[in-house]
């Protein structure tokens, strides 16, 4: 009996000073910290996409300007010539800033240019002020958020009264 107790004496030390050993190789104050994970490197960024952006712009400016379908057309087609050359510009790295500003410059004339052709001076006033600001975008997506929210309520009330 005294060898069974002597036994069970050794295991229960024996297992705790494996368990100290392997707390021992934390620091004080740090048990249970674990370190935040390694950034990666991001790599490039991606470059957005033109075609969706020239879309989600030009249905603003429709109602924004309340034009019809096939001048909303001509306006998308000039938004995605103009957002093609901005984008090929911007993430060019072989220019540098003040040429890239230049350039961004040239072509943006050449957008003035072409929405003078279809539409009027009011108009691409407001083009311009709200490609180079875009305090328009932030009320039309505000808008936007609003009407889904109140659909879903209306939905919501719906389905409550239906029950």
């Amino acid at each position: 009996m005294n060898f069974r107790l002597f036994a069970l004496i050794f295991l229960i030390a024996g297992s705790s000073t494996i368990y100290a050993q392997n707390l021992g190789s934390i620091q004080r104050g740090q048990r249970g910290y674990s370190p935040p994970a390694r950034q990666q490197d991001a790599g490039e960024p991606e470059k957005p996409d033109v075609n969706l952006l020239s879309i989600e712009r030009a249905d603003m400016y429709q109602e924004i300007l309340d034009i019809d379908v096939f001048t909303k057309e001509v306006l998308k087609s000039y938004l995605k010539d103009y957002y093609t050359a901005t984008v090929d510009i911007g993430y060019d790295e072989n220019l540098k800033f003040d040429a890239k500003r230049e350039l961004i410059n040239a072509e943006r004339k050449k957008f003035e240019t072409s929405l003078k052709e279809v539409f009027t001076e009011e108009q691409v006033e407001k083009i311009l002020t709200e490609e180079e600001f875009g305090k328009e975008k932030k009320k039309y997506d505000k808008e936007k958020r609003q009407e889904k929210r109140k659909k879903k309520k209306r939905k919501k009330n719906k389905d409550d009264d239906g029950k």
